[in-house]
């Protein structure tokens, strides 16, 4: 049996098969559930350790660099002058409290209003505005995206009954 199955050899089942049954007078340890094997150092310093996850979670430490900045700016135009079209001859009258002294002046008073039409017509015209060249620039963030959630990182796998002999 030794010979076969000497102290510290790995037997395999594609069964529930209990090695200290099936072998009686030897003594075998079950590697344990859901566990992908990994060769240890040549000279077998971490045999029967352990590590490892079947998930992890992304820390910020671990993403690339980066950023999600933007920026546009229009290209320059020249809108030139804008002019209003002519809505004919008017004057513009103004509210306001009376004095109630008779003139044209506004003042603190007795509560009383009335329209001041002191203006003169200003005849038929229009208005003109220079808009001139100009571009606009805009820049901001975008909004922070992620849930940090775990990834599963688990290999394709088929699963087996490990045993290793301890004696």
């Amino acid at each position: 049996m030794d010979a076969i199955y000497p102290i510290g050899i790995v037997a395999w089942f594609a069964q529930n098969k209990n090695p200290n049954t099936l072998f009686p007078n030897t003594k075998w340890q079950y590697l344990g559930e859901n566990k992908t094997i990994r060769l240890a150092n040549s000279n077998g310093s971490n045999v029967l350790t352990t590590g490892g996850a079947d998930s992890i979670q992304l820390t910020e430490a671990q993403l690339p660099a980066h950023n999600h900045s933007f920026s546009a700016t229009t290209s320059s135009f020249d809108y030139g002058t804008k002019s209003t079209n002519t809505t004919g001859a008017h004057t513009h009258g103004v509210n306001g409290e009376d004095s109630g002294s008779g003139g044209s002046n506004f003042g603190r008073g007795n509560g009383n209003t009335r329209t001041i039409n002191g203006m003169h017509s200003a005849g038929n015209h229009a208005h003109t505005v220079a808009i001139g060249a100009h571009s606009h620039t805009v820049s901001g963030t975008t909004e922070s995206k992620g849930s940090s959630s775990a990834i599963n990182v688990t290999n394709a796998y088929i699963m087996l009954m490990g045993w290793y002999r301890v004696s």
